[in-house]
Formats: structure tokens, C-alpha cells, sequence
């Protein structure tokens, strides 16, 4: 039975995605897609049974799922012995595991829970560890190491661009607009939105000079913006070149 479960639960690094697991996974993105709806009023309102009694499925195939692989996770050298399944249940994704059914089905009343279930969601990037996509996460990393200095630059530059621009509008707006550009602190928050593109237009310069300004700084978070995205794809075309080279 043991080696059924330890198979079949794919705990081996290089084992593959197994029919079981994969029914697992399916159930664990179809109880998040259940917290997610269940936070919405208008699907929830009068379904409260309907709900409790889906996270108590959840909760208990989970509970039996986590007994399975703690009794399976002996066969893995590292997890061998009493101490080695100590080191299991501490393990980043056994603590996902446990945390995000037991609290429910110590508590099903509280309502916080919902955060808790939530993290199950982060069970699905075991999938990545089984799958082809490991490979493109390891040169994500390998890319991102090797362009440190370079991307830590170029937010170095960013950051100092909010600043300037902060001060900048709070010398033009400060006084005329004391609530949103009467500090710099204050000012931050607009020129963080503005050149991460993400205002909405709830504060907005209503000075000739501010306004002026606010051009200048709009054009200038493009090529902001575009700093670290050229220095990924320069670093992924420089990484690829390498890989071909060495087949």
C-alpha cells in the first residue's frame, strides 16, 4: 500500500503526474473556484448549507490525503524514520496542506477560514515540479540571477524618479491641492500610480506647471516601464543562445 500511494501520489521528484494526482489537483482548483464564490453575496446568500457541506468534503478528502502521503512519505530518503516525517510536516507544501483544511474542520464557523482555503491554491504549483514548465522556471531564475545587478539598477532609477516627481508636484500643487500634494508623502501615491500606469484619475494636477509636468512624467514612465523588460529579454535571448550552443 505504500508504494501504491507514494506512486500514484507522484511524491517522487521524477515521478510523473499520475491519474490520481491529477484528480486531486482538480479538486483543489475546484475548492478554491469555491471560496472564490462564496465570498460573492449574491451566489452565496441562501446556499450557507450548500457551501459548509462542499468544505467539509473538501476538508475531510484533504484530511485523508495528507495522512495518505505522510504514511507514503517514508519511502523518500530524506523523510525516512519518525524525524524524517517531523521534516515532511514542516515542509513548505505539507504546511499548505495542513493549514488550509484543519483550521475549517477545527473551526467551520469562522468565517476566516476562507483565507486559509484559500492557500490551497499554491498546492497547484506542484504541478511544475512533475511537468516541462520546471525547466522554464529554472531559466526564469537563471535569468534573473544573472541580470541582478542591471534590474536592481534599473528599479533603483525608478524609485528615484518617483521621488523627484513627488517633490516636483508638491513644490507646483502643494498649495493649491493641500489634501492630495500638500507633503511629499502625500505626493508619492500620485507619482507612484502615475508612472506605474496605473492611475485612475483621482488625483490629477490643476496647474499650468503641474500639468506640464505631468506630461513630462507620463512620457518618462514608458521607458521606465521598459528598463526591465528590455533587460529580461535581453537576458532570455542571451540564455537561449547558450542552451543551443550547448546541444
Amino acid at each position: 500500500m505504500k508504494d501504491y500511494l507514494y506512486k500514484e501520489l507522484s511524491m517522487a521528484p521524477d515521478s510523473p503526474i499520475t491519474r490520481l494526482t491529477k484528480f486531486i489537483y482538480f479538486l483543489i482548483l475546484f475548492s478554491v473556484i469555491s471560496v472564490v464564490l462564496e465570498t460573492e453575496p449574491m451566489i452565496a446568500a441562501g446556499r450557507e448549507s450548500l457551501f459548509l457541506r462542499l468544505n467539509y468534503f473538501f476538508g475531510i478528502i484533504f484530511l485523508v490525503e495528507y495522512v495518505a502521503r505522510l504514511y507514503a512519505i517514508g519511502l523518500d530518503s530524506k523523510y525516512k524514520g519518525i524525524g524524517g516525517r517531523i521534516k515532511y510536516i514542516f515542509s513548505f507544501y505539507a504546511l499548505i496542506d495542513l493549514i488550509s483544511f484543519l483550521p475549517f474542520l477545527i473551526f467551520p464557523a469562522a468565517n476566516e477560514s476562507f483565507l486559509l482555503r484559500f492557500l490551497r491554491v499554491f498546492r497547484l504549483f506542484g504541478l511544475l515540479k512533475t511537468s516541462k514548465h520546471a525547466q522554464g522556471l529554472i531559466l526564469i531564475g537563471e535569468v534573473v540571477k544573472s541580470k541582478m545587478y542591471e534590474l536592481l539598477f534599473s528599479i533603483s532609477i525608478t524609485f528615484g524618479v518617483i521621488f523627484i516627481s513627488a517633490a516636483l508636484l508638491y513644490l507646483a500643487e502643494g498649495s493649491i491641492q493641500p489634501e492630495q500634494f500638500g507633503s511629499i508623502p502625500r505626493a508619492l501615491w500620485w507619482a507612484s500610480s502615475t508612472l506605474t500606469t496605473i492611475s485612475y484619475g483621482d488625483v490629477i494636477p490643476i496647474t499650468v506647471i503641474g500639468k506640464i509636468l505631468t506630461m513630462i512624467i507620463t512620457i518618462a514612465s514608458i521607458g521606465i516601464v521598459a528598463i526591465p523588460t528590455g533587460i529580461l529579454a535581453a537576458g532570455f535571448s542571451e540564455a537561449m543562445a547558450k542552451e543551443k550552443e550547448n546541444k
